[in-house]
């Protein structure tokens, strides 16, 4: 959990997000787990490959919910053989994204993460 609480690197936001499609990046996503806030900013008008699609604002609830969006379900049967996998003790969205890049399998959208120095 230190990696998410190090010293920021852009204003108070300790990770950086890219979210891409194929190589483009989409929307990077700046955030700020003390202050459960996030910013974004928007790199493409097509909103089907946006993180956030329209939503110019999103709150910590939609950070969470987009996390989410891109795991594999919470009740999947064989669940903790795959958390086991992935080197993983619990079902927690932020570290299953950062282990599996966001990727869904059929789909060509992931994330690239970015750390604040130490």
């Amino acid at each position: 959990i230190s990696k998410y609480l190090r010293e920021p690197f852009y204003d108070k936001y300790g990770m950086r997000i890219d979210f891409m499609y194929k190589t483009s990046v989409c929307t990077t996503i700046f955030v700020d787990f003390w202050n459960e806030k996030i910013k974004i900013t928007n790199k493409t008008d097509d909103i089907l490959h946006r993180a956030f699609g329209v939503n110019e604002n999103p709150t910590w609830d939609d950070f969470n919910e987009f996390l989410a969006d891109r795991c594999f379900s919470k009740s999947r049967g064989d669940k903790k053989s795959v958390l086991r996998a992935l080197d993983i003790d619990s079902y927690d969205p932020i570290q299953i994204v950062e282990q599996t890049k966001g990727k869904i399998y059929g789909d060509s959208q992931w994330m690239r993460f970015k750390y604040a120095a130490n």
